[in-house]
């Protein structure tokens, strides 16, 4: 089609390579659905240096009893998402958090999006050496948009990020316990450095991508 927009070429295209089934919902008007349940196949694990000039995000999750909190580091070169740091505690004490978060370079520098379930986990990180925290913004939808938003990146994640590497080996769409059948729904486990790289996404997500592709190949920055 000779009227057909070069941005729009150039979405399809992309979304062809990395999303078929997005690809087949969207461009060919078939059926939304996901074709095996493991949800991210856009991803590996490789070393690599960090630039100096890197734009980071911060995204941080919260745990206690079983789950664990996490923050995790990341900047986008791109469409390419890379994920260079990662705090991971099971039962850590809400005075221990800012030593936890210390094991991630710069998080007191930068600004930190965080599940907004923990109000006086916010304040307390806030008042002690992390004034720029803040809650996510929650709504209908927010979940599988952010998981949207990660899979039409490339991710890159650093070997020492291990939990992270664990659940995106992990993480999986809802199973039907009788027919076994595939369904849309995201399972709520497997996910805690996910939803903490979601959160560190969200600026991004809400207003810095860009539907003609001039993003592609910079590096992202203020």
């Amino acid at each position: 089609n000779p009227h057909f927009p070069k941005v729009l070429k150039a979405e399809l295209e992309w979304d062809r390579d990395r999303d078929p089934d997005k690809f087949q919902h969207v461009w060919l008007g078939g059926y939304q659905r996901a074709s095996e349940a493991r949800v991210f196949q856009n991803w590996r694990v490789e070393a690599f240096e960090t630039p100096a000039d890197a734009l980071f995000l911060f995204g941080a999750d919260w745990g206690f009893a079983r789950d664990p909190t996490v923050l995790v580091r990341c900047f986008l070169i791109g469409r390419t998402l890379h994920v260079d740091h990662e705090a991971y505690r099971v039962g850590c004490e809400i005075d221990r958090t800012p030593a936890l978060f210390d094991t991630v370079p710069a998080s007191r520098q930068w600004p930190i999006v965080a599940d907004g379930a923990r109000p006086e986990t916010i304040s307390y990180l806030q008042r002690h050496g992390f004034p720029r925290l803040r809650a996510a913004q929650k709504g209908p939808g927010s979940v599988v948009e952010g998981v949207e938003f990660l899979k039409s990146c490339d991710i890159l994640v650093h070997p020492r990020c291990r939990h992270l590497i664990d659940e995106l080996a992990l993480y999986a769409w809802r199973t039907d316990p009788r027919s076994g059948e595939i369904l849309p729904v995201l399972e709520d486990r497997e996910n805690h450095a996910i939803d903490a790289l979601r959160y560190a996404l969200e600026g991004q997500r809400h207003s810095t991508y860009d539907a003609s592709l001039s993003w592609v190949g910079n590096v992202l920055r203020w």
